[in-house]
């Protein structure tokens, strides 16, 4: 008898957990938002973005403080990359279906690029602008990082608008996609 109670606690548990995953299951219009709205956050990839941060006044959250702080450079680069991993972490946590999979791997593949190469370029240069090397230099590595990266990053972006605007027009969305 405890056996059976216990397995018909088992089963009542697996069941309800099954309805409670298939009712978390976003709408297409909030799939949408996450996947290829939040891919704005990249519109300035590159020189635009470097330059735009270079010339600002560096801030990152504080927490403890709760508001915006005076940091280096190298730490705000590091901030607005770890906003971009929580992006890319809310994709992911997308369960992925026949509908929705070419529109969340072309955002999964946008964003972990775009991550890559910020650690890979952003914050060299966030460094060179704290240790205080020359605009020449600095400008040397922004033009060398366009270069290494802007075809990537243009085609990866292309692709999810692409895929975003199929993704739109099957679900009637009110949205325009620009590409």
């Amino acid at each position: 008898m405890k056996k059976t109670l216990n397995n018909s606690i088992i089963l009542v548990l697996i069941a309800a957990s099954l309805v409670l995953t298939s009712c978390t299951k976003l709408s297409p219009e909030k799939t949408f938002e996450i996947a290829a709205l939040n891919s704005n956050l990249l519109s300035r990839f590159g020189s635009k973005d470097i330059n735009f941060k270079l010339a600002s006044e560096p801030q990152i959250y504080d927490e403890a403080q709760k508001k915006m702080i005076p940091s280096s450079y190298y730490d705000y680069f590091k901030f607005d990359i770890s906003n971009l991993e929580t992006q890319l972490k809310n994709i992911k946590d997308i369960k992925e279906d026949d509908d929705n999979r070419e529109l969340l791997q072309a955002s999964k593949d946008l964003f972990s690029y775009a991550i890559a190469k910020e650690k890979e370029g952003y914050l060299p240069i966030a460094k060179m602008k704290d240790e205080k090397a020359s605009p020449e230099q600095i400008e040397k590595a922004i033009v060398d990082f366009d270069a290494s990266t802007q075809n990537d990053i243009e085609t990866k972006f292309t692709k999810l608008m692409n895929v975003a605007k199929a993704y739109v027009e099957k679900h009637n969305i009110d949205a325009k996609i620009g590409i």
